[in-house]
């Protein structure tokens, strides 16, 4: 009996910070860029393996990214499982390449496998907009503090008023997120001290983060509350 060929039809799925998918096929180059964190998972999705097949997959990631005027090249990630997820907390062109060999049950000689065409996405470098006014009156226009972030994979603020006291902290895991086209906002404060308005007037805000590649960002910046007046 002769043992059947083993083939893959490999294929990638990435998830935004968002909850969105995207699957990737072999010889897919994404027309769409992400940013980050973007959790990758990788699927040999292998077929014709037969009962004591012994299969040694490997998925390789390279990255090619700008550091100042400078491209650079690195091997980012190797990983020697069929099935297997990690997430990305950098920017750049990510090229992944599948491959694997095998060995028939009872066989001594190890078969390499088909040569896969590559898949190639990128993720975005990291921004972050701090607003210095919002006006949390009601009437649908800027009522929420909301600091604008893209590829930024941790996230800190603190929010104090002009004595020095904390009115509202936060980070990337217990503030809401609002996705949008080309990035997202963390939604920061409503305007709300121990259930009541505050008053009009000048708030302060500490914002520590770090973006896709490391790029880490210390921020302190004023911001007015203004409920008379619906700000755009």
């Amino acid at each position: 009996c002769v043992a059947a060929v083993p083939t893959s039809k490999a294929y990638i799925v990435l998830s935004s910070i968002t909850g969105e998918k995207d699957t990737l096929y072999v010889g897919d180059d994404a027309s769409n860029s992400y940013e980050a964190p973007l959790e990758i998972s990788f699927v040999a999705n292998m077929d014709s393996l037969d009962a004591g097949t012994s299969l040694f997959p490997e998925w390789r990631v390279n990255r090619q990214y700008m550091e100042g005027n400078q491209q650079r090249q690195q091997e980012f990630l190797l990983r020697q499982e069929a099935n297997t997820s990690y997430t990305i907390n950098d920017y750049g062109t990510f090229t992944v390449k599948y491959a694997y060999s095998y060995k028939p049950a009872g066989e001594e000689n190890t078969i390499e496998g088909d040569d896969l065409d590559p898949i190639t996405f990128s993720i975005d470098d990291s921004e972050l907009t701090v607003p210095n006014a919002f006006s949390p009156n009601g009437d649908g226009i800027n009522d929420l503090f909301k600091v604008k972030v893209h590829s930024i994979v941790s996230f800190k603020m603190t929010i104090f008023n002009r004595w020095g006291q904390v009115i509202k902290s936060g980070n990337q895991d217990n503030l809401e997120y609002e996705g949008d086209t080309g990035g997202g906002y963390f939604i920061c404060w409503d305007g709300i001290r121990n259930g009541e308005a505050v008053n009009d007037g000048v708030y302060y805000i500490r914002i520590e983060a770090v973006g896709a590649g490391g790029k880490k960002y210390d921020k302190s910046s004023d911001s007015n509350v203004l409920k008379g007046i619906g700000i755009e």
